[in-house]
């Protein structure tokens, strides 16, 4: 018998016979090939992640240095602004909410983007970062803020210095201590929540510096006219400082010192609280109640 020629077979039958069973790609290519260069791609990934190195912690107290530097160097410069305008809070609260987006967008990945002494203890005692790491980061954190301070003074003149009292938060006239010691706590519970929700215990932290830097400035706004709504002991400590060593002592207001506890005091409560809160309710893996 004579085979028929392969012009008189069926269309389908003419194809090649992997076809039939989807064994060749859309573009002719063997399936096989295609799997195994899908492999060797996610393998190349996985190379490349594996030999990402850890940052040392060293390198994460560098980066929270040149945070709180940025940070407060911005902060206490912008001060000088406002002589000049009649929104000062806007102006800070734009400001300081701008500035923390950037350095924990840049530098969060390195470090945390924490910044501040207050979000560190209450990463902390989430259970969120090592206990022997806090004394570095506090370090860390207040060399970069008064170093941020030290350099506006180098830039500002004496007058302008002292018309700014040096950037520092002062407690309003208007407000007993434990108002200002109050608004402190509150303000830095806010943004310490925040911190944890969106850039600690969360799948993507994407939108993490926009979340904790609109915070920041909402902060400012409700409660800057108390205490100038510090929420970091990096912030106040610095400007403070610099403040008492190139302003003359007769320019400085009489309650300069004296109520720069509550920038310690509340804001440390406030993160206490953020973090009670979160190991209580809101873990997502080993939180207490469930």
């Amino acid at each position: 018998m004579v085979s028929p020629s392969q012009s008189d077979l069926p269309s389908y039958l003419s194809q090649p016979a992997l076809t039939q069973y989807n064994a060749w790609g859309e573009d002719g290519q063997d399936v096989t090939q295609q799997e195994e260069r899908r492999r060797s791609n996610e393998a190349k990934v996985l190379v490349r992640r594996t030999r990402t190195k850890e940052y040392s912690l060293i390198t994460k107290c560098i980066a929270e240095f040149l945070g709180d530097f940025t940070f407060v160097f911005i902060g206490t410069m912008q001060a000088y602004v406002p002589n000049k305008s009649n929104d000062d809070i806007t102006h800070a609260a734009l400001a300081h909410g701008f500035t923390i987006f950037i350095i924990v967008a840049s530098l969060g990945h390195i470090s945390g983007g924490h910044f501040n002494p207050a979000i560190t203890w209450a990463v902390t005692a989430a259970n969120r970062m090592p206990y022997w790491h806090l004394p570095f980061y506090f370090i860390s954190q207040l060399l970069g803020g008064f170093c941020g301070a030290l350099m506006s003074a180098a830039i500002l003149s004496s007058s302008q210095l002292t018309g700014t009292y040096a950037g520092a938060t002062l407690l309003s006239p208007n407000n007993a201590w434990w108002e200002g010691l109050l608004s402190e706590a509150l303000a830095t519970y806010f943004l310490c929540h925040t911190v944890l929700m969106t850039a600690v215990d969360t799948d993507s932290n994407v939108l993490a510096p926009l979340a904790i830097g609109l915070t920041l400035s909402i902060d400012i706004f409700s409660t800057g006219a108390i205490t100038g709504a510090s929420m970091n002991p990096a912030r106040s400590l610095g400007p403070n400082i610099v403040g008492s060593i190139f302003i003359n002592s007769k320019d400085l207001p009489s309650n300069f010192w004296n109520h720069h506890y509550i920038y310690w005091a509340g804001p440390l409560a406030g993160g206490t609280v953020a973090a009670l809160i979160y190991r209580l309710f809101e873990a997502r893996e080993d939180r207490i109640v469930p």
